[in-house]
């Protein structure tokens, strides 16, 4: 009996499917929910110790509460700008055909292909003032300020998410109300403004909590770029401090305690402040009533709408576009002398490996956890699993990552560093693929399925020649974002530990010893690997008749 025949004659028995979806319930509640979180349940049973290493050191806590406020105020700000400009760009996709719009559409979903690691090395040579580095021609070096430099490399990775979660909700609104609005008298601006925009909550309540959270976690590009300038041991976010303090010899007594208040901190103010938002955002209306019939018509004709299509383009293309490709320009720079190949094949080899394993597991763990969530979402419990899924994704990485490291070490169940990375990196890549094919499946008509039962196709043979058949497509982009995610990944790998040799790590440490011609390869490659799993999402989404 063949295996696809064992499995579907198992399938059809009820206590069968039961003990599996159990099982994976248990995982995740196990395995990715509890090391998440677990640095609380160590906060609340070792509260003493630090309380006296850590809570009772004002010059310690100052350090950590600013480093928390900066972290804060940068994703705030971050996503404030993606909204100025990211709703004008959302128009122009959306609403307006020239040509070229479909390689403008692909240039606006780059960044989201760069890993951090090479984009933040990029921001830092280009706007930044690298100390004892090549730099190629081109840079500008006009930023000093380390929180400036930051605020442009937030707004490259994040600016994509405002622009394509307006982009979907513009896609939805009938453009029927703005022209009936018109038709009434009301200028373009009016009816945009009173019309259009209310119902745009949708769209702003998701791009700003996905920029909100994803400037708050990042780690690996705000590190390497601080390190370019010689900042990394001056100034702080959440995230990066974790990281800082898991370098060798930075002088702080206790850095286990002081790692561990600090996850606490992030993971309870980015969760609180993230339902917070997602409340006002979903509460509180803003008030379009009020018209200035003359102001408007005058900005919805002429020079102005033109300036603000222009104004758009320009930042594009100035603010995220040409720095985050700048580090190609090392291309121009001469070798300096020969180079020592073998470190980056390692480190691209281990990346791989851990990633394609991580991948496996999404896959195998997480199309099963999808399907219970949304064949089931009138169970209690499959709505408690449904909003924890979310968790992984709210926290900072490198909390995560300490968090995780700090469960398996302390219960001596994992001492393996590649095992320990593994399920850092399976913690924060698994939501990817549940999210994208739980929302495909929810879209998937029930009778399809009812319909093959009724023929006597077993549980497992509809699944595998129905079902599957039509999720395909989001199946292959939670594993390519899976994929990619893991291999760029440096918050939660440092946190973990800072002798993984990922490759994000490699070029840590190869920017660390002031090698920057290779840390530049190395980011190359890496950015290059990323293209081409991103351009193989995109065609298999397209092929598929979706759009990605």
């Amino acid at each position: 009996m063949s295996l696809t025949k064992r499995i579907d004659d198992l399938s059809s028995r009820r206590e069968v499917r039961s003990g599996w979806f159990g099982f994976i319930t248990i995982f995740f509640l196990s395995f990715i929910i509890l090391p998440t979180v677990y640095v609380l349940i160590y906060g609340i049973t070792d509260f003493q110790n630090l309380s006296d290493a850590v809570l009772g050191e004002p010059e310690v806590m100052s350090m950590i509460w600013g480093a928390v406020f900066t972290s804060f105020s940068l994703a705030l700000l971050v996503t404030i700008i993606d909204l100025i400009v990211g709703l004008p760009m959302a128009w122009i996709m959306v609403r307006k055909e020239f040509r070229g719009k479909r390689w403008l559409d692909t240039l606006i979903d780059m960044p989201l292909a760069f890993p951090t690691a090479a984009l933040g090395f990029s921001i830092g040579i280009f706007w930044g003032l690298p100390v004892d580095a090549p730099v190629p021609p081109g840079a500008l070096g006009i930023v000093a300020d380390p929180y400036i430099l930051i605020l442009l490399l937030h707004i490259i990775f994040t600016y994509p998410y405002m622009v394509r979660s307006l982009s979907a909700i513009l896609e939805q609104i009938d453009q029927s109300y703005e022209e009936a609005g018109m038709t009434l008298g009301a200028s373009r601006l009016t009816a945009v403004r009173t019309i259009t925009l209310p119902l745009f909550r949708a769209g702003l309540i998701t791009g700003f909590i996905l920029c909100f959270a994803r400037s708050l976690s990042e780690t690996g590009g705000t590190f390497i770029a601080l390190i370019t300038v010689g900042k990394a041991d001056v100034f702080f976010t959440g995230p990066t401090l974790i990281a800082w303090l898991k370098q060798p010899d930075v002088g702080v007594a206790d850095v286990e305690a002081v790692l561990a208040v600090v996850s606490i901190i992030l993971i309870i103010t980015a969760i609180t402040f993230l339902l917070i938002i997602k409340y006002v955002l979903g509460k509180v209306s803003v008030p379009f009533e009020k018209v200035w019939p003359r102001w408007e018509r005058v900005l919805s004709r002429g020079s102005f709408p033109k300036a603000k299509d222009l104004f758009s383009f320009v930042f594009l293309f100035a603010i995220v576009i040409i720095p985050a490709f700048f580090i190609f320009a090392y291309l121009l720079v001469p070798a300096p002398g020969e180079m020592d190949w073998s470190g980056l094949v390692d480190a691209l080899t281990y990346s791989f490996m851990v990633a394609g394993i991580v991948t496996a597991a999404d896959i195998v763990l997480g199309v099963p956890l999808a399907l219970y969530i949304a064949r089931h979402r009138d169970k209690k419990l499959a709505q408690v699993v449904d909003s924890l899924v979310n968790v992984p994704l709210i926290v900072p990485t490198t909390a995560l990552g300490f968090s995780l490291a700090l469960f398996w070490t302390s219960q001596d169940l994992i001492t393996n560093l590649t095992a320990l990375v593994i399920f850092a990196h399976i913690a924060f890549t698994y939501p990817l693929v549940v999210r994208n094919v739980a929302g495909a499946v929810m879209e998937v008509d029930t009778s399809y399925e009812e319909a093959a039962r009724t023929l006597g196709a077993k549980p497992f043979a509809t699944f595998r020649t129905v079902l599957l058949p039509i999720i395909r497509a989001s199946v292959l982009a939670g594993a390519i974002l899976a994929f990619t995610r893991s291999l760029g990944e440096t918050g939660a790998t440092v946190a973990v530990s800072a002798e993984a040799n990922t490759m994000p790590v490699y070029i840590v440490n190869l920017i660390n010893a002031g090698d920057y011609y290779l840390a530049s390869i190395a980011a190359m490659v890496l950015i290059m690997v990323s293209f081409v799993f991103m351009f193989a999402l995109r065609y298999a989404v397209r092929r598929d008749g979706g759009a990605y």
